[in-house]
């Protein structure tokens, strides 16, 4: 076995092809935190991201536990003595930070259980801490056996592939179909469902209008929009603008119209005709290029214009539709997309419009805009303390009674799929979202006979098994057979990836193109043999069990590893440049920072260790890739902007770095250089305020920090050599970005996006000169 710096890949292949043994097993949390399992788990191997739970997400995780809910599995990597957390440290420090007092629940994480706000471990009482003592947690170990001369590199980059298998697949959901689920048995969003089944043309025009979205796609999303408008006019503008606990009074919002709705028909029609009114509005006011953000403002006022039966014959005049779009005209910059988001934004956007209507419909917007007595009312309509106490003597029955899983061979579970036996696509389920490259990935572990997490099925009274949580996976499993499965409405479908070829796989690479019909019969035998854990919870055992908020709990992952971000690249990458990165922005990070790290709470999601890292790539690009161009500039809004041309290149080229000695040198005097750079930076500033200094460099006085400023920033310096910078005073800088700055504000060019691209790259060659 080769112990070189850059091992050979056929070692590493051959390793996980013949030498990984993966066993799945349970264990108590009492004993998993105990003494001496404690002392042997490391839960933060350098190659694990940050713990970046907040108290609400760690509170739904505690809650899941003692509701006896699943949770997903821990992966772990055994090498005798230690054991490494591979995947799972978010949930495990948040069980031992609730173990040792150091998170107390907070109420938005508490949805069945909201009594026990502000509790910590040692309040709970002796019989509920036994209960989350006793509960057990899955999980998956690797090991390497018949191997005695494993190096330390491949050790290294063994758990690291662990890792990404698990965390690159995942596909957590979206809020449109969280809310998809949650609703799924609501009167409104049903009589909603069949509006937009029997109104296409309609829908593309509002998803085009008000979503800023072409085309036909996921109802979800529609549906969320349309739920959100029903409430809007009860969600003061001052209040829904904050962002804080803005879900929330959404969802208590519209549970309370949703229980005090007689007649959902109606209520659904007066949306719809609300909709069909204010798009009438804009196509009469003929305006070239929509805004979406003037649309849902105009949407908002009207909604509430009309629900206060205020009479809008005006709309159909030639002179409100002039005056009115003059008036929109000379408003433009009320409605740039430019922190559109922000709190100050979203106010004066739906002010000017209220402002506007006021005066044309002799009608008071003020309550809509700011409701001094709208805080009492959310607190009076939250659950009383009272009745929250009463559900703790539920918890017996709201805990889930389930089996341990049985192991069931792939060829069973494809025959009964495309029987009654099996309801892959329950209503509260999402689109088939999962693409080839992840298909592929769930091959190739089956192959390998890497376990996979467990199917959750729903075993109703009438016997049919419910599919809770596995659909992207059979689904990827049937697409490579070609099989069919039986869909919601009783027909044989086929999945939509039906019979891929592999791609992108990443250690059995001779496979990829390959259908299943073209692999040897060994292999199609592997893989009809392979069992997946099934979790069958049976409607008998459990009278009170909700398959949607199991649903929810397993797939509301918070914080998902975003690829081509360096919580990703930290996985993978060369450790000594990982390393030196880390060094690079801890040493800076009081003032040199993308995003200012908190005290307490959860820990950034390394974005300051991602800006050193794509500051070091684009200089990398400029050094030995100069064909290659790593800043897009492109016109958004008549403004210049900018952005890294293609992240998956910066993993791709990292990537490159572990398995090449030449690239790893080259990368890592790249961000030595990167920090000789900010070295510069810092003896220019002033010396009593560093960070006020630079955030006066980077946006002229706006504390705000942006990737784009600091691209610029760099583009100029890294034509220099760093030796050369010190002729240059603070105050050349900062006219230089000031320049920058005007002229992406209020360009010049304004051509096409090739001719944006050469015309900036020619505007900063020429300031730097």
């Amino acid at each position: 076995m080769s112990d070189n710096l850059y091992l050979n890949q056929e070692e590493f292949e051959n390793v996980f092809r013949n030498n990984i043994k993966s066993s799945e097993y349970s264990v108590s949390i009492k004993t998993l935190f105990g003494d001496r399992m404690t002392r042997k788990v490391n839960y933060h191997p350098y190659y694990q991201r940050n713990y970046v739970w907040d108290k609400a997400k760690a509170s739904f995780f505690i809650e899941s536990i003692l509701l006896g809910t699943d949770v997903p599995p821990l992966i772990f990597f055994n090498a005798g003595s230690r054991i490494e957390v591979i995947d799972g440290r978010q949930r495990y420090e948040t069980i031992k930070r609730f173990r040792n007092g150091e998170l107390k629940l907070h109420i938005k994480g508490l949805t069945k259980l909201p009594q026990l706000k502000n509790y910590t471990f040692s309040k709970l009482d002796p019989d509920m801490q036994s209960l989350l003592d006793d509960a057990k947690i899955r999980i998956f170990e690797f090991e390497v056996f018949n191997e005695p001369k494993l190096s330390s590199t491949l050790e290294d980059k063994i758990k690291k592939e662990i890792f990404r298998r698990y965390n690159s697949g995942i596909t957590p959901l979206n809020s449109a179909e969280i809310d998809n689920a949650t609703y799924n048995d609501d009167d409104i969003t049903n009589c909603l469902r069949a509006i937009i089944a029997k109104n296409e043309s309609l829908i593309f025009q509002i998803r085009e209008t008000f979503m800023n979205k072409r085309g036909n796609s996921d109802s979800s999303k529609v549906l969320q929009f349309f739920r959100s408008y029903l409430i809007k006019s009860s969600f003061p503008i001052n209040t829904f603008a904050t962002g804080s606990q803005r879900s929330e009074i959404a969802d208590l919002l519209y549970s309370v119209k949703a229980d005090n709705t007689e007649n959902a028909e109606e209520l659904c029609a007066f949306l719809i005709k609300v909709l069909r009114k204010t798009l009438g509005l804009i196509e009469s006011m003929r305006i070239s290029e929509s805004n979406q953000l003037v649309n849902n403002s105009l949407l908002w006022a009207v909604f509430i214009l009309m629900e206060d039966d205020v009479d809008i014959s005006k709309f159909e005049s030639e002179t409100f539709l002039l005056s009115l779009k003059n008036f929109l005209n000379d408003n433009q910059h009320n409605f740039g997309s430019e922190n559109s988001h922000h709190y100050k934004s979203i106010i004066t956007r739906h002010k000017v419009v209220a402002d506007y209507f006021s005066k044309e419909f002799d009608f008071d917007f003020s309550l809509f805009i700011k409701d001094e007595g709208f805080k009492k009312n959310v607190a009076e309509l939250r659950q009383s303390e009272k009745e929250a106490k009463l559900k703790l003597d539920e918890l017996s029955s709201l805990r889930v009674q389930k089996p341990d899983p049985s192991q069931v061979p792939i060829e069973e579970i494809v025959s009964e799929l495309s029987s009654n036996k099996y309801l892959v696509r329950p209503s509260y389920q999402r689109m088939e979202k999962i693409n080839v490259h992840k298909a592929s990935a769930i091959i190739e572990s089956i192959i390998l006979g890497i376990t996979l997490p467990p199917l959750f099925v729903y075993k109703k009274i009438d016997n049919v098994k419910e599919v809770i949580d596995g659909q992207q996976r059979l689904l990827s499993i049937l697409g490579f057979l070609g099989k069919t499965y039986q869909d919601e409405h009783g027909q044989l479908s086929y999945a939509k990836n039906n019979e891929f070829q592999l791609k992108g796989l990443s250690i059995l690479k001779e496979l990829n193109g390959s259908r299943y019909s073209n692999l040897d019969q060994n292999l199609q035998e592997k893989i009809l043999d392979f069992r997946l854990s099934i979790i069958e919870i049976s409607a008998s055992l459990n009278v009170n069990f909700e398959p949607v908020d199991l649903f929810i709990r397993l797939n509301n992952k918070p914080y998902p590893i975003k690829e081509n971000s360096f919580e990703m690249w930290n996985s993978f990458m060369d450790r000594d440049i990982i390393k030196k990165i880390r060094d690079v922005t801890d040493k800076n990070i009081d003032w040199f920072f993308i995003s200012q790290r908190k005290d307490g709470g959860s820990s950034d999601r390394m974005l300051n260790e991602e800006l050193i890292t794509l500051l070091s790539y684009i200089h990398y690009n400029n050094q030995y890739r100069a064909e290659y161009t790593s800043i897009g500039y492109y016109l958004r809004d008549e403004k210049i902007n900018c952005r890294i041309t293609n992240k998956k290149d910066v993993s791709s080229s990292l990537e490159k770095t572990s398995v090449d000695i030449i690239s790893k040198n080259r990368f890592l005097q790249c961000v030595n250089d990167i920090n000789d750079y900010i070295g510069v930076i810092k003896n220019k500033l002033n010396p009593d305020d560093l960070k006020g200094s630079l955030s006066d460099l980077l946006r002229v006085g706006n504390p705000r920090r942006y990737l784009v400023d600091f691209y610029m920033l760099f583009e100029v310096l890294q034509r220099f050599d760093v030796s050369k910078m010190n002729d240059t005073s603070l105050s050349e800088m900062e006219s230089t970005m000031q320049l920058i700055r005007e002229e992406m504000l209020n360009p010049s060019s304004s051509g096409s996006s090739s001719d944006t691209q050469k015309y900036f790259e020619g505007l900063i060659e020429s300031l730097s000169n």
